[in-house]
């Protein structure tokens, strides 16, 4: 017993020498992981995907009005009240993205799109987003990008008839407004083309003829005199 006490005694040392180096090896392994690389083990990468790209390239030609923001969480355009559960609600919803969303010249979103992946969307996270989104009156769609709707539809479905139509009647307005323009631009250069140089004469011919001849010689006979 006697020598067993012994034994332990002499390597209460020598362990805790192994405790104190493992301490040291686990806090310079965390200052390592810490500490900024010399040489970031990372690569840029594109924004969107094919099928996405070619959605964003749509919406910003149906929507050349607007602004389509990429990617951003519904918490930038989406706040819950001033009470106790706000960090809950901001907490549960900070997760939550669509693919697009349709910005206001004012910075409001006025709708949001998903592009589905090659899985999918759940049906839980689109009646979810569908929920939330028109609680807050922003519509909400999923696009399939080999089947795009007609941009009329979804201008009307994100805007109202009357925005597009008031859309509409600005765009009449602005080409009938240009093409007066040009009508009144062509009508002068065609006025031009008809005077003949006769119209125009010389200077110098101008300065002989419509001075009298008996002016001239009034003119040296006072001299003259």
């Amino acid at each position: 017993m006697n020598t067993d006490l012994e034994w332990l005694l002499a390597a209460l040392p020598l362990m805790a020498m192994f405790c104190v180096l493992y301490w040291l090896r686990q806090r310079w392994v965390a200052r390592q992981k810490r500490r900024i690389p010399r040489r970031w083990p990372l690569h840029a990468r594109e924004l969107v995907n094919s099928e996405e790209l070619r959605v964003w390239r749509w919406l910003s030609e149906t929507f050349d009005d607007h602004h389509v923001m990429i990617k951003i969480a519904v918490t930038r355009f989406i706040r819950p009240h001033a009470s106790e559960t706000g960090l809950y609600w901001y907490g549960l919803l900070k997760n939550i993205t669509c693919t697009f969303s349709v910005c206001a010249e004012d910075g409001h979103v006025v709708g949001c799109v998903d592009v589905p992946k090659s899985f999918g969307l759940s049906q839980k996270a689109r009646t979810l987003k569908e929920d939330l989104l028109a609680h807050c009156g922003i519509a909400y769609i999923v696009l399939n990008p080999s089947r795009l709707p007609n941009p009329v539809e979804i201008r009307n479905e994100f805007l109202g008839e009357v925005t597009e139509r008031s859309r509409d009647s600005k765009r009449e307005e602005a080409a009938a407004v240009a093409a007066a323009r040009v009508s009144l631009k062509q009508t002068l250069v065609q006025q031009r083309r008809m005077r003949k140089p006769s119209d125009f004469p010389e200077y110098g011919e101008s300065a002989t003829s419509s001075m009298p001849s008996h002016r001239h010689d009034s003119f040296f006979i006072q001299s003259n005199s």
